[in-house]
């Protein structure tokens, strides 16, 4: 019985088409960057028609973009990013999954240097001793006791 409602659910969610996928593929691309202005406009406390003047058109067209009847352009989106000093950098998943490997390894290498001074830290009788585990760089916390 659960394979049956999951197979009805996997059939309705399904594209008919690739036009269909294609239309929804820049739907997205559409929300995610309109996401972006938005929280912007929230941090600047900016209204839609304070961005529609600002980029050079009508509060009608603003919002016909955020509630998804139209779909921003690379000029509409290029302004928009100007008036709200805003950067846009477009990666893709494999990219960002490379960077977050990059992080965590850069956090594990910093952990274990924690850890070697704190081992360091708890053998010598007088904590205060301890100044370093081993040279920092410019871009390190130095880890002093």
């Amino acid at each position: 019985m659960k394979t049956s409602v999951k197979n009805k659910l996997d059939n309705l969610l399904a594209f008919n088409s690739s036009e269909e996928e294609l239309a929804f593929k820049a739907d997205l691309l559409a929300m995610q960057f309109l996401g972006w202005v938005d929280r912007k406009m929230e941090e600047k406390q900016m209204s839609k028609k304070e961005l529609a003047e600002k980029i050079g058109t009508s509060a009608a067209f603003i919002t016909q973009l955020f509630r998804g009847d139209r779909k921003p352009n690379w000029n509409i989106l290029a302004k928009m990013s100007l008036a709200l000093d805003l950067e846009f950098k477009v990666m893709t998943e494999a990219s960002i999954q490379e960077k977050v490997k990059e992080e965590l390894s850069e956090y594990h290498r910093r952990w274990v240097k924690t850890q070697k001074y704190l081992r360091l830290k708890n053998q010598v009788t007088d904590p205060k001793m301890v100044m370093a585990v081993e040279p920092a760089s410019e871009d390190e916390y130095a880890m002093a006791g």
